[in-house]
């Protein structure tokens, strides 16, 4: 008769709310702490803005080499012969054998494969990440 209590139908609603609540904030750290790890990671800035910077230079192509260690390709275009290479512990990028800009700094090893017009990147990280992106770089015949 008196409703100024507090019933047990109550109390198992309010905890049942509040086991809904706490498991979705748990969902939401473990999310947060996953994508702190990969998309917010240094290297993956480091190499989504390479990947794009590399994607510019494959342009009207007339020429493609990869050397014999897989270290270096040189390639011709109207603007210029350009190179990239790995020099220590960064790619630099040279154009008509002068200059030496650099592309991607902090890595440990980088390896470039070229087959049937398509060139692939593989980069290491000193902390052990792997990256790898394949171009499609036509060559034209002129």
């Amino acid at each position: 008769m008196n409703e100024k209590g507090y019933t047990l139908l109550e109390a198992l609603f309010q905890v049942v709310v509040f086991m809904i609540f706490s498991h979705i904030f748990v969902l939401i750290m473990l999310w947060v702490t996953e994508m702190k790890s990969t998309v917010m990671a240094i290297e993956q800035t480091k190499w989504e803005l390479f990947v794009y910077d590399v994607n510019m230079y494959f342009v009207d192509v007339t020429s493609f080499e990869v050397n014999e260690v897989n270290s270096k390709i040189t390639f011709q275009t109207p603007n210029g012969l350009y190179s990239m290479e790995r020099y220590q512990n960064i790619i630099r990028k040279k154009v008509d054998n002068l200059g030496h800009e650099p592309l991607l700094i902090g890595i440990k090893t980088c390896q470039f494969y070229y087959e049937d017009e398509e060139l692939t990147i593989v980069v290491e990280f000193p902390n052990g990440i792997k990256k790898e992106r394949t171009y499609y770089v036509p060559i034209i015949e002129k």
